[in-house]
């Protein structure tokens, strides 16, 4: 329909939308109408009619009421890529959910151990008592260990001394002790590592039990985590070109580099000096507070040769809310991270962050 005839359908309606309820008879019920469809063709020219050509099924097409007023839309058909990068999406939001349900499933076994951090931290030197305790046991064996090794190699060196030939069962017992020994030095360095991992993982858990229970204070323990993992903005944005923001990198170093630099990512992209969440697979900002804010997510996503990092963005279940995530501002951010995790591997530096 060119515009001319759109003009003139709307000139239609202005003349018939007044007549249409004087020509039925007293006591007649009302036909129901056929609706009509409005829509605007490759070549930028707009159609109404109540039947859509098959040739146009694939453009997005607004239904209108007998007084013309937009009732509702239909969206356009999605072409086999859309509905690829959909698939995609879809199966790293669900891992994504995967990784943010255990973790609020640790947080609230934080919770539900301990009372305070002082309880943490006599749990946790409860703990190092106990692996001092096994370290000194070995200590002392070790040391036995080295005293008879001593007294062997005393007694071997003395016959060689006089030129006498020293028995097999006397380099059985040096063999034997020295075994003994690197076996009691190997368990003390183990010991000495558990005691490492220990501290570490009891450092981190605190440092996170803090932020949840500050947390806390503002929810109940059952609705821990509510709203953090609402990523909205789906209907809005899915109608648009589709953004995946991930980028898959080798598991070891160049992952573990790869992961510092999304966490850079992040706290500019995000504006924000510090995140809400870090784990080993986990960088999260704090929520929106407000309908113009929005919040960063990037998870590991672990694979059996390499690793996915996944950003996604996070916005308030509001109108406005839907419209920042399928904004152009959000949209840069998306598009701007896979840019600069690879900008920063290759060693020139890092891609530009969207402000």
């Amino acid at each position: 329909m060119s515009r001319s005839r759109h003009w003139a359908w709307v000139l239609w309606l202005a003349w018939a939308v007044p007549m249409a309820g004087m020509g039925a008879p007293p006591g007649s019920k009302p036909t129901p109408s056929t609706p009509t469809y409005r829509w605007v063709d490759e070549q930028g020219d707009v159609h109404y009619s109540d039947q859509v050509p098959p040739e146009e099924i694939k453009q997005r097409r607004t239904k209108l009421d007998a007084q013309g007023r937009e009732v509702g839309v239909v969206e356009a058909a999605k072409t086999p890529e859309q509905l690829r990068r959909e698939q995609q999406l879809r199966q790293l939001r669900t891992q994504q959910d995967k990784i943010l349900a255990e973790q609020r499933d640790r947080d609230l076994s934080l919770l539900r151990t301990y009372r305070s951090e002082q309880e943490m931290y006599r749990a946790l030197q409860g703990k190092l008592d106990t692996l001092d305790g096994l370290v000194k046991i070995n200590e002392a064996n070790r040391q036995r260990q080295q005293d008879l090794l001593r007294g062997h190699e005393q007694r071997a060196a003395d016959l060689e001394r006089q030129g006498q030939p020293v028995p097999q069962a006397l380099r059985d017992n040096i063999a034997a002790t020295r075994r003994q020994l690197a076996e009691f030095g190997e368990r003390i360095r183990r010991l000495e590592a558990d005691k490492r991992e220990i501290t570490e993982r009891f450092a981190k858990d605190i440092a996170r039990y803090r932020a949840i229970a500050a947390q806390q204070k503002n929810t109940s323990t059952e609705a821990l985590g509510a709203g953090l993992f609402d990523f909205g903005g789906g209907s809005k944005q899915d109608n648009q070109e589709i953004v995946i923001s991930a980028i898959p990198c080798a598991i070891g170093p160049v992952c573990n580099r790869a992961w510092s630099l999304a966490k850079q990512y992040v706290l500019k992209s995000g504006g924000v000096d510090a995140l809400s969440l870090e784990t080993e697979r986990i960088l999260q900002t704090a929520p929106p507070a407000n309908d113009d804010q929005f919040g960063l997510t990037v998870t590991r996503i672990a694979g059996r040769t390499e690793d996915i990092l996944f950003l996604d963005v996070r916005c308030r279940p509001s109108s406005v809310g839907e419209a920042l995530c399928a904004g152009a501002g959000v949209r840069e951010v998306r598009l701007g991270f896979k840019p600069y995790i690879e900008a920063g591997l290759a060693g020139g530096g890092s891609a530009s962050v969207p402000r």
